[in-house]
């Protein structure tokens, strides 16, 4: 029998088995083929990312994990053309004031607002013991304006939520402990020698970010058995059974990397109190709508990272990422490639809409966003994400608590996903990667147990 099973094949699975190198293991997977969201397609010399598309170079786990894959080598870096962000607001696109220069030039901001900004390093400390929503911490510090503006887009963007939903503590830690530590997120600012603008550089690889997904996995081999089900999960006396429709798997030690729903199905008869917590976790739907055009189509050729829509404005959708600017090897020679994500906790009905419906309100942001449209599309794909990004919404952090606490009671039973502890893909490796070693903990414990003194 494998020692360990993983639950899931999403990159949180792939990443936790491909650091137990040594171990008999198998990775069970529902779907036809691993990965999760973070796949790739290609159409016609198009490099076409299906839900995330790269990955901040901050996380050493994730640095580990490509060199482990042999991949170090052909990352690729956003082009330096990525460097500006915009955000749509007042009928015309704004560059974000990522310096404190770009600040005070910017009218993105009325003065008032700015002004408001300014006291920030002079207002004492929020409360502690409270779990703050981001809306809530930023109004405090900066003013709801800088909310709207500035925040409001950004949380729409990473997370696809509303800062009154998210929880400050979870979605963005540093900020809390910038504040815990400094008093002052403009101290920590100073301490730190670095102004606003987004820390570490995005990258991916020459096949897309469905590369490293797909990397992982053929990695795995045989170990990787997809279209399998979990059904159910029981204790025996030498440690756990995994029931699938094909048949049990017996196994020392277990890995849930399933999202959160699946975690809480498979917990129910084991444990109400972290089964309940988990299904306490919502997700938000996504579309993706990729679509490449001529150049020369729009009033304003796009240029820089990407656009997003400051909140009270009626754009219909999140925002656009400009792909063309941002990885230039994954369009055509004289095409303009965007990717548009619509819905979200901002506007989850809009993922329902029919094809038509939705096509016509992404073009209609398009028109917002570059002005007049003078082609058709040479290129359209909607991906479709039902179960998108996981909301660390306000209490979050009681009921990772809980899921924590039942991997401490249960012996050999381990938590990953993206709905644990972050939701990018670095975050996802770094998981794995200490959740590979918490398993390699526990076989060493019960081999030494077994063998006594």
């Amino acid at each position: 029998m494998p020692r360990v099973v993983i639950v899931g094949g999403g990159v949180s699975g792939l990443a936790t088995a491909n650091c137990l190198d040594g171990v008999d293991l198998i990775v069970l997977e529902a779907a036809a083929s691993a990965g999760g969201n973070v796949r790739t397609e290609h159409i016609d010399g198009r490099i076409i990312d299906k839900g995330p598309n790269g990955w901040l170079n901050t996380a050493p786990a994730m640095d580990r994990m490509l060199s482990r894959l042999g991949l170090s080598d052909v990352v690729v870096q956003a082009n330096d053309k990525a460097h500006t962000r915009w955000i749509y607001a007042d009928g015309k696109m704004h560059p974000a004031p990522l310096t404190p220069s770009a600040f005070f030039s910017t009218s993105l901001l009325p003065w008032w607002a700015k002004l408001r900004v300014l006291i920030e390093p002079f207002l004492p400390r929020g409360p502690e013991g409270v779990d703050e929503s981001v809306a809530q911490f930023v109004a405090r510090r900066l003013g709801q304006k800088f909310v709207d503006r500035m925040v409001g887009p950004m949380v729409a963007g990473i997370h696809a939520a509303r800062p009154e939903d998210l929880s400050l503590a979870s979605a963005f830690p540093k900020m809390a402990e910038m504040e815990a530590q400094y008093r002052s997120l403009f101290l920590a600012m100073l301490a730190k020698k670095r102004g606003g603008a987004p820390a570490g550089q995005l990258q991916t690889l020459p096949q897309g970010a469905g590369q490293l997904t797909d990397t992982m996995a053929t990695r795995l081999g045989d170990r990787l058995q997809c279209d399998t089900a979990v059904e159910g999960l029981s204790q025996t006396k030498d440690g756990w059974r995994v029931h699938t429709a094909g048949g049990d798997f017996d196994a020392e030690a277990v890995v849930l990397a399933c999202p959160a729903p699946v975690q809480a199905k498979l917990m129910r008869g084991l444990d109400a109190g972290v089964a309940e917590a988990l299904d306490e976790i919502p997700y938000a739907p996504v579309t993706v709508v990729v679509s490449a055009w001529p150049s020369g189509t729009f009033d304003q050729a796009p240029s820089g990272f990407g656009v997003l829509a400051a909140r009270g404005e009626r754009v219909g959708v999140l925002g656009t990422l400009f792909t063309s600017e941002t990885y230039p090897n994954q369009s055509k020679s004289g095409e303009i490639l965007l990717r548009t994500m619509v819905g979200g906790a901002v506007h989850p009905a809009a993922t329902k809409l029919d094809h038509q419906t939705l096509l016509g309100r992404v073009y209609d942001a398009h028109g917002l966003f570059f002005g007049k449209r003078r082609a058709e599309p040479t290129m359209v794909r909607a991906y479709h994400h039902p179960a998108g990004i996981p909301q660390y919404t306000v209490g979050h952090q009681s009921r990772v608590g809980a899921v924590c606490a039942a991997a401490d009671r249960f012996g050999g039973l381990f938590f990953a996903g993206n709905h644990l502890g972050g939701i990018g893909v670095k975050d996802c490796v770094t998981t794995g990667e200490q959740v590979a070693a918490n398993v390699r903990a526990w076989l060493e414990l019960t081999a030494a147990t077994e063998d006594g003194p």
